[in-house]
């Protein structure tokens, strides 16, 4: 099987016509890669902090307190300037110090001018708290009397809550700040991989394999009179025509990190990626019906939502165990997207016809399902999970393990159906 596999393989890389397409591809990366590299420069790797609001704090409950609080509040102003200048400065050690302990300020603050009845909405509350006395930070639950109105909004907490632990994790991890642009060994096959591979994956696919059915009539005629040999022969081409497709995809990322590595090294491996835990291990939709925006906060290589109730449930992850999630989603894709062009091209007998096929179905379906889009029905649409970054990460309304799911169930049919159209659909 692996002879004829391996055949199959070089037989594609020989081709003209596949080796134009790789070139292209590759001079696609090149170009984004310097792109993001470029744009990296001019991104703030550092935030504007949120702020803490004394609107609704009044001096008539305790004026003694009130002063006390005010006191609090100008040292913490000041600690933002000097945090904010130290970003300037890249003096990063102390800047993440800062960003911790401004973030704990806000986080509790929050806590203290909610109106939620009990703890259990305010996640990592106990995480907060060591942090609070980690760093020798003020209580400021006990202005909590200086109050007059209290909010229902606690979406500024998540926010704040996500971002100490981040900043906390990158300063003991002794990690530099990056911003959302950044390449280097780590982060250049997840920025490939959400840049590039969403709309070229499946173009990919399409044009290196659309040849295939003409090819291989000659071959598949004197291989299908060979006894036992008919049920594994689906088999075998799809495996080969994957690989194939894995090779073009997957070597060139590795080359790139093999020559990134001299330069940036791979300290990045570990550093801390937020995703969207609801939507990584079950299925769960975002509801966020009602908002008249979206709020991005950049937290390194993830764009975390202010305003979203999905922010509570955004935990950490190395960056080496997200690329590896987000490249066997890939996989799955490509399998997906091999199958299907497999199943079109034995159903008709004009490879163009099933060309433009395979690309009008995905095409209707990715317009059908925009990154943005919030319809529950679409996630039944296998192009709602074209970007598994996205999915993970916590950019797109449907989650993870849902397109793990529904890109598999899909594919086993394609393979059923593939199945049958060889016993039933003449060579």
């Amino acid at each position: 099987m692996w002879t004829y596999v391996l055949f199959n393989i070089k037989s594609n890389l020989k081709r003209k016509e596949n080796l134009i397409l790789i070139v292209l591809f590759i001079i696609c990366e090149i170009a984004l890669l310097f792109i993001l590299n470029t744009k990296s420069f001019t991104e703030s790797p550092y935030q504007t902090s949120l702020g803490i609001s004394i609107a609704s704090v009044s001096q008539k409950n305790d004026p003694k307190l009130y002063q006390e609080f005010m006191d609090e509040v100008n040292l913490i102003r000041q600690t933002i300037d000097k945090g904010e200048q130290d970003g300037k400065d890249k003096n990063w050690k102390s800047y993440c110090e800062y960003k911790v302990k401004v973030s704990v300020l806000e986080a509790q603050w929050y806590m203290v001018t909610s109106n939620m009845p009990n703890d259990s909405y305010f996640e990592h509350a106990d995480v907060l708290e060591e942090l609070r006395k980690e760093y020798g930070l003020p209580d400021l639950s006990q202005y909590e009397k200086l109050i007059v109105q209290k909010s229902n909004d606690i979406n500024l907490y998540f926010c704040s809550m996500q971002q100490a632990r981040y900043f906390d994790y990158l300063l003991k991890h002794d990690l530099t700040p990056i911003t959302y642009s950044y390449v280097d060994a780590s982060s250049v096959s997840l920025q490939i991989a959400r840049y590039i591979l969403p709309v070229v994956l499946p173009l990919l696919v399409g044009l290196l394999l659309f040849q295939q059915r003409e090819r291989r009539a000659k071959t598949e005629k004197t291989i299908l009179t060979i006894s036992g040999v008919k049920k594994k022969y689906v088999r075998w081409n799809l495996i080969s025509d994957v690989l194939f497709v894995l090779l073009v995809v997957f070597i060139p990322i590795l080359v790139y990190m093999i020559i990134l590595v001299p330069f940036k090294g791979v300290s990045n491996l570990i550093y801390p990626v937020l995703y969207y835990k609801p939507g990584f291990t079950g299925f769960h939709y975002w509801d966020t019906q009602g908002l008249d925006h979206i709020e991005l906060v950049a937290s390194g290589l993830t764009n975390m939502s202010v305003n979203q109730f999905t922010t509570p449930g955004m935990e950490l992850m190395p960056l080496w165990q997200c690329t590896l999630f987000v490249a066997f989603g890939l996989v799955l894709s490509t399998i997906f997207y091999v199958l299907l062009i497999t199943v079109l091209s034995k159903l008709m007998k004009n490879k163009y016809l099933s060309l433009l096929v395979f690309l009008v179905v995905l095409g209707l379906c990715s317009f059908a399902s925009p990154l943005g889009n919030m319809q529950k029905i679409n996630t039944f649409n296998p192009m709602s999970y074209r970007d598994f970054g996205m999915n993970l990460l916590g950019t797109s309304y449907f989650g993870y393990f849902a397109g793990i799911v529904i890109i598999g169930l899909y594919s086993v049919i394609l393979y059923l159906v593939l199945k049958w159209c060889a016993k039933k659909v003449r060579v």
